[in-house]
């Protein structure tokens, strides 16, 4: 198929087609650019695509393209160079020239990715030159206008497939289990560990994905008791609503402690060392994602298909009508994720 393997369900344009079918070839390619701007959820499960472009691009040098404001977290050690867009924090400080210039300030490339999907990565998109444009845009007029090459996403498709998807496109097959490039829980996890630990967040970008400290509260008080031969550790953020206080009172017992904001590279060693985290839609839950540590995700405001991998290590859970789980619902589907990953990890260690 000449590095286009797709019959339906993907967009390249006839120049597009023209390219890949006379002049492509992986090795061939000395320049490929990355754009992704999101926070740290969404930067660490973008850390399988610039590994697995690495793998199918060797001889490629590669520009990771971020923004000022969602630099925590950003993939730059897995990139040869990395570039920062003036973020809208400080967009009233450029002016309509000076944003043009930086528009125009990646140097040719041969193929773009634009993973971001945003209206900066669509503007840097549109005034970079490369022979390839890859995008994968939930609108349609997209492709062959901004892009001369697409796939398409969906809410029930994770993300990060998604952007697979674009390699897989040219032929490239991914290997599983995904690599993050980070220390991985099925080679740190001890199953004869004394202190397994169950870890639970109740952060995010807004407060509309997390669940009222009374309820948190609530579930803490119960898995203290239903699950007394885990430790129970409440990660702490650090937005002044993502703190432990009050859940204070709970220090005095053996099997719980509030663990207070760790930097990026403590904080993803102590999550693959975990049993399993409980979180929300939110950053620390991709970042356990990213360690193949089990989570059970916690969705009512937000669509979980997306953020949600294949893999059968991560679970959710969820009302249909969109209402927010009760505490019965969330420690029943707990004892469903230990119980089946303890029986996985006795057939391994046998």
């Amino acid at each position: 198929m000449q590095h286009l393997w797709f019959e339906r369900g993907a967009y390249a344009s006839k120049k597009a087609k023209q390219y890949l079918a006379k002049e492509f070839s992986p090795e061939k390619i000395k320049k490929i650019a990355i754009f992704r701007h999101a926070a740290l959820g969404d930067q660490v499960i973008t850390r399988p695509f610039l590994i697995e472009a690495r793998k199918f691009f060797p001889n490629a040098k590669i520009t990771l393209v971020g923004v000022t404001n969602y630099q925590y977290g950003t993939p730059s050690d897995l990139a040869d160079e990395t570039i920062y867009m003036t973020g809208r924090h400080r967009k009233h400080e450029l002016t309509w020239k000076q944003q043009i210039q930086e528009f125009k300030q990646l140097e040719e490339q041969d193929i773009i990715f634009d993973v971001a999907g945003t209206s900066r990565s669509y503007w840097m998109t549109l005034f970079s030159k490369a022979k390839l444009k890859f995008g994968f845009p939930y609108k349609p007029y997209l492709c062959g206008s901004l892009y001369n090459i697409a796939v398409f996403r969906s809410d029930f498709q994770p993300e990060l497939e998604c952007m697979l998807d674009m390699l897989k496109m040219l032929g490239h097959n991914p290997s599983r289990p995904l690599d993050f490039g980070y220390p991985s829980h099925l080679s740190l996890y001890k199953i004869e560990s004394s202190d397994p630990k169950i870890l639970y967040f109740n952060g995010a970008s807004t407060k509309s994905k997390i669940l009222s400290q009374e309820q948190m509260k609530m579930l803490v008080e119960e898995c203290i008791k239903i699950f007394p031969n885990y430790d129970h550790v409440y990660l702490e953020g650090k937005n002044s609503f993502e703190k432990g206080d009050f859940l204070e009172h709970l220090t005095n017992q053996e099997n719980f402690s509030i663990q207070s904001c760790l930097a990026l590279n403590e904080l993803v060693e102590y999550i693959a060392k975990a049993r399993l985290v409980v979180a929300p839609d939110t950053g620390i839950r991709n970042v356990a994602i990213s360690t193949h540590t089990p989570t059970l995700g916690i969705f009512y405001s937000t669509v979980p298909f997306r953020y949600t991998p294949l893999d059968g290590q991560h679970h959710i859970v969820m009302n249909a009508n969109g209402s927010i789980p009760k505490n019965e619902q969330i420690i029943s589907s707990m004892q469903g994720v230990l119980k089946q990953h303890t029986i996985i990890q006795d057939i391994i260690a046998n």
